[in-house]
């Protein structure tokens, strides 16, 4: 009976682990894609110095975000994440707006498909 009652303990804390996790990532994927907008608007009426420092705390958020988080996704998916936001605070810094303005559809694009993976489906298990 204490095996039992060990195993269901187990079980029940790896799915409230689950569950929590899930929510998270996808809360963190939405701020982020919020921040992008946020950014490209910046971008698009040639705001270099607010679009700067919305790159560096996007890099930031983004760093301290997946962290935990790796635990749970596959920690290339932040990987992705966090250089194309290294790139660009870059390309935002040196005022190349094409560039700038494809790593934030890259970045969008990628946490979109994050969230898309870690969604449970019948497409997600077979």
């Amino acid at each position: 009976m204490k095996n039992t009652l060990t195993s269901l303990f187990i079980f029940l804390c790896i799915l409230g682990f689950i569950f929590y996790s899930h929510s998270n990532l996808i809360k963190i994927c939405d701020t982020i894609s919020e921040k992008c907008t946020v950014l490209e608007k910046s971008l698009q009426e040639d705001n270099w110095d607010d679009s700067y420092k919305l790159a560096v705390d996007l890099k930031e958020y983004i760093e301290t975000s997946f962290e935990p988080l790796s635990v749970y996704i596959n920690h290339q998916e932040g990987d992705v994440l966090v250089n194309e936001s290294l790139k660009l605070s870059q390309y935002s810094k040196y005022k190349d707006k094409s560039e700038a303005l494809s790593s934030i559809h890259l970045i969008k694009y990628s946490t979109k498909a994050i969230k898309a993976l870690q969604t449970p489906s019948i497409e997600n298990i077979f």
